[in-house]
């Protein structure tokens, strides 16, 4: 399965992850999180120079997806500290 680095994110005017960066492109959350269910693709960032996977969820109360490097909602998402994208 191919994988990608997701090296930057756009956030909306609450500070959702809505983009991320890969490469010079920007791709949309949902499109991310569907390859990544169906899989097709994989995708990791980097954190203090540690590879760390990129998972797909779905919010518990609007359904909609969304991306984190955490499965444990109590624990920090590296996508979050990424810098802005272009």
């Amino acid at each position: 399965m191919p994988e990608f680095v997701i090296t930057c994110v756009k956030k909306d005017e609450k500070g959702a992850i809505v983009q991320v960066g890969i490469d010079t492109t920007a791709y949309d959350v949902e499109t991310i999180a569907n390859e990544i269910w169906n899989n097709k693709n994989s995708y990791f960032t980097n954190a203090m120079g540690i590879r760390v996977k990129v998972f797909a969820f779905r919010h518990p109360e609007t359904n909609k997806p969304y991306l984190s490097t955490s499965p444990n909602v109590k624990l920090p998402n590296s996508l979050k500290f990424l810098p802005k994208c272009p």
